[in-house]
């Protein structure tokens, strides 16, 4: 269960719920607090998956927003992907994601954007690097998940050191577009090869 550790909270109506210093989800929800922090995963160790499932993807929220930092893979050059699911994993979403990027090079005049489709995963065109001082670091927004009637759109901005090639940092916005008649209560993410060696994800429903 999300919580918010505080001593009390004053709702709309003036009252205030006294607590022990953790207050429900529930709670929050009813005094339209406007984002509540669902999970925060540490990596410290080579793991192949970070995955939200559907005791964290529910009807009680329209978007959900995912920080991230620290973010190291085990190898260079591989690119962060995730794949999305409708029945907690057992199978994942197969098909076409439209996707589209702009980047800018830190300390330099370069910039470029492009897009092109991605096959089963919204997987980045940018790779990433393995040195901890180069971690990267972003923010996902993802829509769409719980209202079959909506496709899903998922944004990501973020900084990093590109993984391959020169000595490059960027920064930049990507998004992907899946044409879909489905709910979904499932988010893995993970390289394209290897694992991740560090980083912290925190996940946050935005109450409807």
């Amino acid at each position: 269960m999300s919580t918010l550790r505080v001593d009390n909270i004053q709702k709309e109506d003036g009252s205030a719920v006294i607590t022990d210093g953790v207050i429900p989800s529930t709670i929050l929800r009813g005094s339209n607090v406007g984002m509540v922090k669902l999970n925060t995963t540490d990596i410290t160790s080579s793991t192949a998956t970070i995955v939200y499932n559907s005791t964290l993807i529910t009807d009680d929220y329209d978007q959900y927003m995912i920080s991230y930092q620290g973010l190291n893979p085990v190898s260079n050059g591989v690119k962060f992907r995730s794949r999305y699911s409708t029945d907690n994993g057992v199978s994942f979403e197969t098909g076409t994601f439209n996707y589209g990027y702009h980047y800018a090079r830190l300390g330099s005049s370069s910039e470029a954007g492009g897009g092109t489709t991605k096959t089963d995963y919204a997987e980045s065109e940018f790779t990433s690097h393995s040195t901890i001082a180069d971690m990267q670091s972003g923010m996902f927004s993802i829509d769409g998940l719980r209202d079959a009637t909506l496709n899903l759109h998922i944004r990501h901005e973020f900084v990093q050191r590109s993984g391959s090639g020169g000595t490059y940092y960027n920064v930049a916005q990507e998004g992907w577009q899946y044409p879909k008649s489905v709910v979904m209560n499932y988010i893995e993410f993970s390289f394209d090869s290897g694992n991740f060696a560090d980083g912290t994800f925190t996940l946050y429903g935005l109450v409807k």
